[in-house]
């Protein structure tokens, strides 16, 4: 009985840590997770397959309470699942692409707001599809071909945009999807379903990740990697002080940060890039050209920045 009961203090307190954790993250907002819900997020570590993460994480999406307007759209379902990561295992090179969402404004326009489960892995190895063409392809296959270059220098990459994006990994932080609205409700997705987003990373195993999107670096960098120190109050905060100095960020196998000044160590690399609709000069889009012009000064570590 006694371990029962200390057990049911090391629960509770699990219960609190995680809705003051996610209070911090609202400013104070509504989001909060249920004991079972704490207790189902604890399986996520045990998880060896991402076939066994995704059915976790699709129940956990059923539990949440009072989803609308925080981690889901009030326009979707909110057992709605896409799932993601590499397009064609064997020949995955360790390239991952995060992004926020995927766009169900058509469907939604349409009045398609039943439940949708679907595996956008073939939908970006394919171009195509259930809503149209898969958005930012353009971008996405571009950055594999500065990145195949990259491995084999002074050599022109002439492989088809379907054998470049055989190689990569793509996953998005609101596996509900979205609209595309400039708020941040795939963001609030993101820290709710933190841990299970940390699992598929890790088992994604990565060399390669470019976040496409500032925010989406941050939370990356900041939640998935152990760049952590322990005040004595136990208050646990980040340091990013000589971590993060630049545009690309370094890391070990173990997810431990690597200083740039001992980049060839590294094992994994985070890229911080713009989200492929980012804005300039009064409101117009960066183009395809001077995103992709970015993206190669970014790799390179040049200082200087686009006009």
């Amino acid at each position: 009985m006694k371990f029962v009961k200390s057990r049911g203090k090391r629960t509770l307190e699990k219960v609190r840590n995680a809705n003051e954790k996610l209070r911090e993250t609202r400013g104070g907002g509504t989001m909060r997770k249920t004991m079972e819900q704490i207790v189902l997020e604890g399986q996520v570590a045990k998880c060896r397959s991402l076939e066994e993460l995704y059915v976790l994480w699709e129940l956990m999406q059923q539990m949440e309470e009072d989803p609308f307007g925080n981690t889901c759209y009030p326009e979707l379902d909110q057992r709605n699942f896409h799932v993601d990561g590499i397009a064609d295992p064997e020949h995955y090179d360790g390239t991952l692409y995060i992004l926020k969402e995927t766009n169900m404004r058509k469907m939604i326009q349409k009045g398609e707001t039943m439940p949708v489960a679907s595996d956008i892995r073939a939908d970006f190895l394919s171009g195509k599809s259930p809503s149209g063409r898969v958005e930012y392809l353009d971008y996405l296959t571009s950055m594999q071909k500065i990145l195949w270059e990259e491995k084999h220098p002074g050599e022109e990459c002439k492989l088809s945009g379907k054998k470049l994006r055989e190689k990569a990994a793509v996953l998005y932080i609101n596996k509900r999807g979205g609209k595309g609205a400039a708020d941040e409700v795939s963001m609030d997705y993101g820290q709710y379903y933190i841990e299970f987003i940390k699992k598929q990373i890790r088992l994604l195993n990565p060399k390669t990740v470019v976040c496409c999107g500032e925010d989406l670096f941050r939370l990356i960098v900041m939640e998935v990697f152990q760049n952590k120190k322990q005040k004595k109050n136990r208050e646990i905060y980040m340091k990013w002080k000589d971590l993060v100095r630049g545009d690309v960020f370094f890391a070990d196998r173990d997810y431990r940060p690597v200083k740039e000044t001992k980049k060839d160590e590294a094992e994994v690399r985070v890229v911080r890039m713009w989200n492929p609709s980012y804005r300039v000069n009064n409101g117009q889009y960066v183009s395809l050209e001077e995103y992709l012009k970015e993206f190669k000064r970014r790799l390179s570590g040049k200082k200087e920045k686009m006009e």
